[in-house]
This record gives structure tokens, C-alpha cells and sequence, in this order.
């Protein structure tokens, strides 16, 4: 296997996953429908000894961990990784993991912020621009969060390499008391930032969701559930922002074959 391959062992958590069958490009896929999973979010209380991770595996995902050691890492910690992008979930259940159902991260978020509670849980959201974040806001104190239960902030840009920012952000989150952090500020940075801070995050739930939340307030259109049904959200979203977006999904995306290539050849071990 090259060493730009995710490793077997670059991919095991320091928490117990809830996971069987194989790895598939060296992850532990979660098995849990998005049902299961939500009641885990908001009923189970985040272990005392730090942050449980929650990233949500696309093809430029699996594109990234070849090459960023950091984001391997990221990934090699998380508490739950879900099968995103139609491609990344008919690949791993092809290769036999023991996936239920898929679950995407805008789908995974707008049910989450449906159930959170009031009297239960504080919310702290990076979101990517002021606009989303005075919506976001607005939508948690109308669903009776007190306004020091919920917390949103557009980090600047390169927030994840300013160590006095950082620093800062996390005694924020801290000082609020978070149960959930939401990373809506992009791949890997969101997930790298979350990895490189867990020890002093304190006890919470991460949930690196990129646009999700632009999604949820209406700043960036979703695809129409007959195209997420079929796969194709990556085009509608192409046709959405062609310029951002055309290297990604008509550049980088070749990349997803050399994932694949060397995921075949990786040899194979069971899921924990």
C-alpha cells in the first residue's frame, strides 16, 4: 500500500466504535441509520474525557485523506464517520461494509436542529458568513433557546492556523457550555481544527457538517430529493457555483479511482 494511502492503523479511533464487517479506504464506516444516530446526539451525554467527532465521508473527502496527514487524523479520531457521497456508500457496500443506510450531513444537521432541546442542550455553530448566522441564530431562539443556549460566529479566514484566535474559540465554547459544536466552515479544515483542539474542548459533540447550514437557512439550495435519491446533489451543486466548484468535481474527483485502486489492494481487516 503507498504511504499516501489512509492506513489501517491511521484509521482506528481511541473510542470503541459501534461498527462490524471490513474497512473500505481504511474506515470504520458507522452502521447506525440517521434515526439512531440522532438519538445518540442528543441523548447520550458526550464522554467526560473530551469531544465526540462526527465527519461525514464524501469522494472529495476520500480525495483528501490520501494526501493530508492532519485530516487522516482528524478522521482516525472521530467518533462516527458516515457514508456522505453516493459514491463513497455503493463503493463501501459493495466491498461488504455493513452500512444501513447513507447518511448526509445537510440531511444528519437539519433533523439535528429539529431535535435538540432547550431545556437539554447549548449550541455553538461556526458558521461561513454573517447572513447564515443571524438566520441560524434566529431559528434556535424561535424553537426557545435562550439567547446564552446558543451561540453562533464566522470565524475569519485562516482561523484554523491563528493559534490566538484559536485558543480564544475554544474557551468560548467552553465558557458557553456547548453540548454540540457545529463546524460549518468547510472540509478539512473544520475537522482538522476540531482534532487539533479535542484536548481542551472539553466534553461535546462535533459535528463537521460544511454547508449544511447554509443549506438549512436557504443560503445555498439543496438539491431536489429526486436528485439525492439519485446520486446526483454534486451536480446540482456544480451547476449552483460552476466556478468554485468545477476542480473539485471535474479535477480532483479523478482522484476517488486511485482511492480505489489502492483501497483493493490494501489488505483487509474486520471492523471493531
Amino acid at each position: 500500500m503507498s504511504a499516501e494511502t489512509t492506513s489501517d492503523t491511521a484509521i482506528a479511533s481511541r473510542e470503541p466504535h459501534h461498527r462490524v464487517g471490513p474497512k473500505v479506504f481504511g474506515l470504520n464506516f458507522a452502521i447506525e441509520t440517521q434515526e439512531e444516530m440522532l438519538r445518540a446526539l442528543t441523548c447520550e451525554p458526550a464522554r467526560a474525557t473530551g469531544p465526540r467527532l462526527l465527519v461525514t465521508a464524501n469522494l472529495d473527502h476520500i480525495v483528501t485523506l490520501r494526501r493530508n496527514a492532519a485530516f487522516r487524523e482528524a478522521y482516525a479520531d472521530a467518533w462516527r464517520v458516515t457514508s456522505d457521497g453516493a459514491p463513497v456508500f455503493l463503493y463501501a457496500r459493495i466491498r461488504g461494509a455493513a452500512i444501513r443506510e447513507r447518511v448526509t450531513g445537510s440531511d444528519l444537521f437539519a433533523a439535528w436542529c429539529e431535535r435538540v432541546r432547550p431545556e437539554e442542550h447549548r449550541v455553538f455553530l461556526l458558521a461561513s458568513n454573517p447572513v447564515t448566522a443571524e438566520k441560524i441564530r434566529i431559528h434556535f431562539l424561535s424553537r426557545g433557546f435562550g439567547a446564552e443556549a446558543v451561540t453562533v460566529e464566522v470565524p475569519p479566514f485562516g482561523f484554523e492556523c491563528d493559534e490566538e484566535y484559536s485558543r480564544a474559540l475554544v474557551e468560548r465554547v467552553r465558557g458557553a457550555r456547548a453540548t454540540h459544536l457545529v463546524m460549518g466552515v468547510g472540509a478539512p479544515k473544520s475537522e482538522i481544527w476540531a482534532h487539533s483542539h479535542r484536548d481542551r474542548l472539553g466534553p461535546l459533540y462535533v459535528l463537521c457538517v460544511g454547508a449544511s447550514i447554509e443549506f438549512f437557512t436557504g443560503d445555498k439550495a439543496r438539491a431536489p430529493a429526486w436528485v439525492g435519491r439519485l446520486g446526483l446533489e454534486w451536480l446540482h451543486r456544480f451547476a449552483s457555483e460552476p466556478r468554485r466548484l468545477f476542480h473539485r468535481y471535474f479535477v480532483r474527483s479523478w482522484a476517488f479511482l486511485a482511492a480505489i485502486a489502492d483501497d483493493l489492494r490494501a489488505p483487509r481487516k474486520a471492523g471493531r
